[in-house]
């Protein structure tokens, strides 16, 4: 939507950058599963004069979030990236690829089928070859007949790598790309937030949070949900609720595995120390192929040296972290509701460079907060902007 409306849309961007230049933009828009998702593989919508591209960004935007509220299938890790491109690139109806700029833009964090050797624990039913006998050449030389410039927007740059280096050499060296235009990759994510996660929470439960806990329990499955929706299958969760003392309800779990509903403990008081000695151990055992990733939330206010102790604790987890990875902690520091003190967790968050501070006030936000720290990076409208109009 932000791509398409607004200050901050692709065609205001341009004829901002370019003002001798008059754009006008017109969209086109496909949803793709899997080869074996037979009649459902492709999902499409015509205007009525019979095209796929049309100027009404309403109609558009209605038509992904259509396709955004039931996503399925696809049962390997492998999509039909090859199927995708062909199938948009060959679109011949009375108003399809007329304009004189052209451009396709993929949105994936899958590999196409036979270039997925690269990913670890990847399953491939066509990994020899495409049921269709679709090539990176024979994709290559749909795009290049009817002009169309490619933008692939990664959401894991490692596991597309292997396609997009494919399909680029391939593009570039086709006979009749007598321009030498080139495919762009654009990673849509931090390389560090393709790597696969260990992700702690770290949750108040003293007796303060009593009415908003079954609040806190949905944010914290809104979250898990976003994970699976970004299929983010092989990230691991932790849990750590404290109060007096730290108890660890939920340790180094797939995501598929975890529990929804988190008991409240109804601890009367808040100590921060032992919630930061648990949450640091829990992120010392992170496996070497994952990173620890550390959501601090409370709504109170402790002693002055609980609160030191706990941020010193933190700081020295985040000296060995440097040590071992060269990265700084990632830690979120959530002060909830009214009552917390902003003094206290922000000095927490500052244990590591990589430490944010964020005010919640009540669950409804916090659910929000979840998912914008795991969407943190994700500047999706700026980076197209810049790429396309280079």
């Amino acid at each position: 939507k932000n791509l398409l409306t607004g200050s901050g849309s692709i065609a205001s961007k341009l004829n901002i950058k370019f003002p001798e230049i008059e754009f006008h933009l017109r969209v086109g828009v496909m949803g793709f599963r899997d080869v074996d998702d037979d009649l459902e593989q492709f999902v499409e919508r015509r205007s009525i004069e019979g095209g796929h591209f049309v100027d009404n960004n309403d109609f558009s935007i209605d038509f992904v979030e259509s396709i955004l509220n039931s996503p399925s299938g696809g049962g390997d890790t492998a999509e039909d990236l090859l199927g995708a491109i062909d199938r948009s690139a060959k679109w011949n109806g009375s108003n399809d690829w007329t304009s004189p700029i052209k451009f396709m833009v993929l949105l994936t964090d899958a590999p196409a089928h036979g270039f997925s050797t690269n990913v670890p624990d990847a399953d491939d039913d066509y990994s020899v070859c495409h049921p269709c006998g679709l090539t990176p050449e024979s994709v290559a030389d749909s795009l290049i007949k009817a002009g169309i410039d490619l933008f692939i927007c990664s959401y894991n740059p490692a596991a597309t790598l292997q396609t997009e280096k494919e399909l680029a050499m391939k593009y570039l060296g086709h006979r009749d790309n007598d321009e030498k235009r080139e495919i762009t990759a654009i990673p849509m994510v931090p390389e560090s937030q393709s790597q696969k996660k260990h992700i702690i929470f770290v949750l108040d439960q003293s007796a303060s949070m009593a009415c908003d806990w079954a609040g806190v329990v949905a944010a914290y499955n809104h979250f898990i949900d976003w994970l699976c929706q970004k299929q983010r299958y092989s990230d691991l969760v932790s849990v750590v609720q404290f109060g007096t003392f730290a108890d660890v309800t939920v340790k180094k779990q797939p995501i598929l595995g975890i529990p929804s509903d988190l008991k409240f403990g109804c601890d009367h008081h808040t100590i921060f120390l032992p919630a930061a000695q648990s949450a640091c151990i829990l992120a010392k055992s992170t496996p070497p192929s994952h990173t620890p990733s550390i959501i601090f939330m409370s709504d109170g206010e402790v002693g002055d040296d609980d609160a030191k102790q706990a941020a010193n604790r933190f700081s020295n987890f985040n000296t060995t972290l440097q040590d071992r990875l060269e990265n700084e902690l990632e830690l979120n520091v959530i002060a909830f509701g009214s009552m917390a003190c902003h003094t206290q967790l922000k000095h927490i968050a500052n244990s590591s460079q990589n430490g944010r501070f964020h005010m919640s006030t009540d669950t409804a936000e916090l659910s929000n907060l979840f998912v914008q720290i795991a969407d943190a990076g994700f500047h999706v409208a700026d980076l197209l902007e810049a790429e396309i109009g280079k």
